[in-house]
C-alpha cells in the first residue's frame, strides 16, 4: 500500500466543483468526499493543522496552537519550536517504513517534524536558490510539483505533501475573488500531474486530499486591537493574534471576563487551562490599532474551520474510507490516525479517530 496525504493550503471546500477544480471533483466522484467538509483544530491556521495532520492530536496535544506560540515567556514562531508529540514520520522510521515529505511552504519541514522522514524537500526547510516564489515568498506550486511527482514515482510507503498556491491567492485577493478562483484551478492542474505520476501504482494507492483551513473575506471595518483591550483591562496574559482568531495565553487573573467588553467578538473557548481561544465576527480580524489592511482574506477563527476532505485511489481500502467520510465530519487529527491504521503504525499520543472505524 502507498498512502499519499496532499494538503491544498486554504483550498475552500465550497470551491471544489467540476467547473473550478475538475481533477479534484473527479477524484471525489470516483472515491469519496465529506459532504460538508472536514473540521480544523483551533486556531484554524496553517501550522496548527499541519501538525495535527501528522501527530493525530489537537493543538493542545502537539503544542502549536497558532503560527506563533508562547514558550519560556516569549512569543516564538511555531517553526522554531516544532510539535511536542510523535509524528507519522517518527512512526514510519520506527516501523521500518519509508516516509517522504515534499512541502511548498518550507517552514512546514520543522512544523511537521519532517526532518525525521527518509527524505524531505526542501532540504532542511531552506528555500532552494533560483526557484520561482509566490507573492509571499513561498515556493510556487509549479516548483513544488516537480519534486513531488519525482517522489510519487519512487518507492515509498507514505508521501506527505503540500501545495501553497490557494492560500497566497486567497490572502492577496480574497478567497472568493476571480483571481483566487483562477489559482484554485491552476493548483488543481498540478493535482492532476500528481495523479498521473501515481497512476502506475494506482491500484495500490490511497490518496487523501485535504485543506488545512478556509479563508474569509476581510471587511472594511477597523481591526480589533485585542492586545490594547487586554492592557486596558489589566490582564497579565500574553495575547497571540491569528487572523480572525486569537489565543490568550498564561496568567489571565480575570478569567476572560474582560473579553465581554470587547467589540467585534463572536465567542471564546477555553482550550486548556491557561489557553483561551477568541474568535472575531465574520469579516473582522485582530491587529494593533492603525494597522493598514493589506490582506483581503484571513483565517484562524471559527468561520474558517471547514477543510476539504477527499479520498481517492485504487486500493481496496478506499471504499471504506469513502464510507467513513460520508458518515461523519472528519477532524484534522483523524487523518494521522487513519494513516497509522492503514500502514500499521504506532502513534501513542494520538487522540483522533480512524475513518475506517
Amino acid at each position: 500500500m502507498k498512502v499519499v496525504l496532499l494538503v491544498l493550503d486554504a483550498q475552500p471546500h465550497r470551491h471544489v466543483s467540476p467547473e473550478v477544480t475538475p481533477v479534484l471533483a473527479g477524484l471525489a466522484a470516483a472515491g469519496g468526499r465529506a459532504p460538508s467538509g472536514g473540521r480544523a483544530v483551533l486556531t484554524s491556521a496553517t501550522y496548527p493543522n499541519h501538525a495535527s495532520f501528522v501527530t493525530g492530536t489537537d493543538a493542545v496535544g502537539h503544542g502549536l496552537y497558532a503560527n506563533h506560540v508562547v514558550r519560556d515567556g516569549r512569543v516564538r514562531r511555531a517553526y522554531d519550536v516544532g510539535p511536542s508529540a510523535p509524528t507519522l514520520f517518527d512512526a514510519c522510521r520506527n516501523a521500518g517504513r519509508t516516509a517522504v515529505a515534499v512541502l511548498g511552504d518550507h517552514h512546514l519541514v520543522p512544523v511537521m517534524g519532517a526532518g525525521a522522514a527518509a527524505s524531505h524537500w526542501p532540504p532542511d526547510g531552506v528555500l532552494p536558490e533560483g526557484r520561482r516564489l509566490d507573492d509571499y515568498g513561498y515556493l510556487h506550486d509549479a516548483e513544488t510539483i516537480v519534486p513531488l511527482c519525482e517522489a510519487a514515482a519512487a518507492p515509498f510507503d507514505l508521501l506527505v505533501s503540500q501545495l501553497n498556491g490557494p492560500d497566497t491567492a486567497a490572502h492577496r485577493h480574497g478567497p472568493d475573488s476571480a483571481a483566487a478562483v483562477a489559482v484554485y484551478t491552476q493548483t488543481d492542474g498540478f493535482v492532476g500531474e500528481l495523479v498521473e505520476a501515481l497512476r502506475p501504482a494506482w491500484d495500490d494507492t490511497v490518496l487523501l486530499v485535504v485543506s488545512d483551513h478556509d479563508q474569509t473575506t476581510v471587511s472594511e471595518a477597523e481591526p480589533i486591537d485585542l492586545q490594547a483591550a487586554g492592557r486596558a483591562a489589566g490582564t497579565e496574559a500574553t495575547i497571540v493574534l491569528e487572523g480572525d482568531g486569537a489565543i490568550v495565553v498564561g496568567d489571565d487573573r480575570l478569567e476572560g471576563a474582560w473579553l465581554r467588553g470587547v467589540d467585534g467578538l463572536t465567542g471564546t473557548e477555553e482550550l486548556a487551562p491557561g489557553l483561551r481561544f477568541v474568535a472575531a465576527e465574520p469579516g473582522r480580524w485582530f491587529a494593533p490599532a492603525g494597522t493598514e489592511v493589506e490582506l483581503k482574506g484571513v483565517h484562524g477563527g471559527l468561520a474558517t474551520r471547514t477543510q476539504v476532505a477527499v479520498v481517492a485511489g485504487g486500493h481496496p481500502a478506499v471504499p471504506g474510507l469513502a464510507f467513513g467520510l460520508a458518515r461523519r465530519v472528519p477532524q484534522a487529527p483523524d487523518w494521522a490516525v487513519t494513516i497509522a491504521e492503514l500502514l500499521d503504525l504506532d502513534l501513542p499520543t494520538a487522540t483522533g479517530r480512524s475513518l475506517l472505524t
